[in-house]
């Protein structure tokens, strides 16, 4: 069988474990990454959101319709101040509804993000903080 030309057992062996030791470092970093843009995505929304909020109350003075609830608030702003509000609460976890609590002079609106830790994101008129 001399002359035969091929991989022995070993060097298959070596070839496994260094592409275990590859995938080992690789996956972790990727899905640090994945969750730091479900992170910024969130926030993206929320950006949108703020933005929608703060031309409400340019054009009226205060942030809720007259008599308005939060949610009133929030479809209210949707056709007129927000293009696509699919858009923007797709950027959400589902597994916890986004938290508004809106009044005429301020507003905090609480989401989820989509990582593996379901982040808190907060709005306030002063920013967004994860």
């Amino acid at each position: 069988m001399k002359g035969q030309k091929g991989f022995t057992l070993i060097e298959l062996i070596i070839v496994i474990a260094i592409i275990a030791i590859l995938a080992a470092v690789a996956i972790p970093n990727y899905l640090a990454f994945r969750d730091r843009a479900n992170i910024s995505a969130a926030k993206d929304a929320l950006g949108s959101l703020r933005t929608a909020l703060e031309a409400y109350a340019a054009d009226t003075g205060y942030y809720t319709p007259n008599g308005g609830d939060n949610q009133t608030t929030i479809d209210y702003l949707a056709p007129n101040y927000i293009d696509d509000v699919s858009k923007l609460i797709s950027a959400w976890s589902t597994s916890t509804a986004p938290v508004y609590d809106i009044d005429h002079n301020t507003y905090l609106v609480t989401v989820h993000a989509k990582d593996r830790n379901s982040t808190e994101v907060k709005l306030t008129p002063t920013g967004i903080s994860p």
